[in-house]
């Protein structure tokens, strides 16, 4: 381990384990802030079920700030270290139940953080994260073929893969594995509809795949998406995702979607452990695509466990392949931010990642903090590239 690389293990050491008794300190004074996460701030400020209009409002928020050190042995011995600290996310937004039926909700990015990139860090409005109108089409509309399906227009997160699927307020991971992020589309515009039922629950989708931090208005290119999520006997969990996208290798793409692609994920608990088992396939198309082109595959085995009743202990593998040299990428965050290593861009056709860490639970997820080292390879075109990342960031929500 370089100098450079040794005593940023030493600050993030020294600021985790400073941090943590002043934390565990605060939740044993009687816990008034946890209390203000999860009860306060975290409950509706006006709720009345008999009102005719609006009979619930509430507001809802995250702030995630993370720091890393990354060590990178570039292509042909171009090499560097380098330090980011970013602001992750930020954003505000309010759930509202009105006309009995609908619930609207809507929240909103107030941060972007370009400082990783070499750029600026500007606070104030961004874009929208989500915007959506739900309705239960069943006890709207009277019934029948309807009844429990749930409707929802606007602005959607669209959750591909398992690790998709857990929001960041929950993810066990500083950051998703970058077989999770190859799949995981852009904020799109469209329409779902879900159903549960028994042990099944399922969701078809149809988006605008429009680019535009706002609600789309065009339907000249589509993604079509479905997703099925099972329990079994066992108490296990299957969830399959599938993505189409019908405007690809056409200026309709403006999302910048691969052709298509299906993702697996099995969840199960032995000896402690909460395991994950994750699968994904697609294809990223033939036209215009040339490197970038071709078939790509990833797998993901991750196993978490509590070590005491706020120490969390977790690990994770990775691996990604493609067709073509350039069918895959690592992940943005940092392998390929603002340094003078050469990582032939980040992309490549193998990608293997190993990552442990442990989390703190100062307060469930609602405020925690998060620690890892990931060591990854990834081989490009015109060599290999090989990265030491160590992690730490702090989460919270409202």
């Amino acid at each position: 381990m370089t100098k450079p690389k040794q005593l940023t293990a030493s600050i993030l050491a020294a600021l985790a384990t400073s941090a943590l008794p002043a934390l565990a300190a605060d939740g044993s004074h009687g816990g008034d802030w946890c209390r203000l996460l999860t009860e306060d701030l975290g409950s509706p400020i006006y709720s009345n079920d008999d009102a005719m209009l609006i009979q619930a409002v509430k507001f809802f928020g995250r702030a995630q700030v993370q720091f890393a050190s990354t060590d990178i042995d570039g292509v042909n011995g171009v090499d560097d270290s380098e330090t980011f600290d970013e602001v992750r996310r930020f954003r505000l937004g309010t759930q509202v139940q009105l006309l009995k039926h609908f619930k609207l909700k809507a929240n909103a990015n107030f941060v972007s953080d370009g400082k990783p990139k070499g750029g600026s860090r500007d606070f104030g409005y961004q874009s929208l994260d989500v915007a959506l109108v739900s309705f239960d089409a069943g006890a709207l509309l009277g019934g029948g073929a309807l009844d429990g399906v749930n409707v929802s227009v606007g602005r959607h997160k669209v959750t591909m893969s398992n690790e998709v699927h857990t929001s960041s307020k929950k993810i066990k991971t500083v950051e998703r594995s970058a077989v999770a992020n190859k799949v995981y589309p852009a904020r799109l515009s469209g329409i779902t509809l879900e159903k549960s039922k028994d042990n099944f629950s399922g969701t078809l989708g149809v988006f605008s795949t429009e680019d535009t931090p706002e609600l789309s208005g065009e339907t000249d290119g589509l993604a079509l998406y479905a997703n099925g999520s099972w329990e079994l006997q066992s108490g296990d969990s299957l969830i399959a995702d599938f993505l189409y996208n019908d405007a690809h290798g056409t200026p309709d793409n403006e999302v910048g979607l691969y052709e298509w692609a299906v993702a697996l994920a099995y969840l199960t608990e032995k000896n402690g452990w909460d395991i994950l088992l994750q699968g994904t396939l697609g294809d990223n198309g033939d036209d215009g695509a040339g490197e970038r082109g071709g078939n790509f595959w990833g797998f993901v085995a991750m196993a978490s466990r509590d070590l005491t009743d706020k120490i969390e202990a977790v690990v994770r593998y990775s691996y990604q392949g493609a067709d073509e040299a350039e069918g895959i990428a690592t992940n943005s965050r940092y392998l390929r931010r603002n340094h003078d290593a050469d990582v032939g861009g980040g992309r490549g056709d193998q990608h293997h990642s190993i990552y442990a860490g442990l989390n703190y639970y100062a307060c469930g997820h609602n405020a925690k903090i998060m620690t890892g080292i990931e060591l990854e390879t990834l081989d490009t075109a015109g060599g290999d590239v090989d990265a030491l990342t160590l992690w730490l960031a702090l989460r919270t929500y409202f």
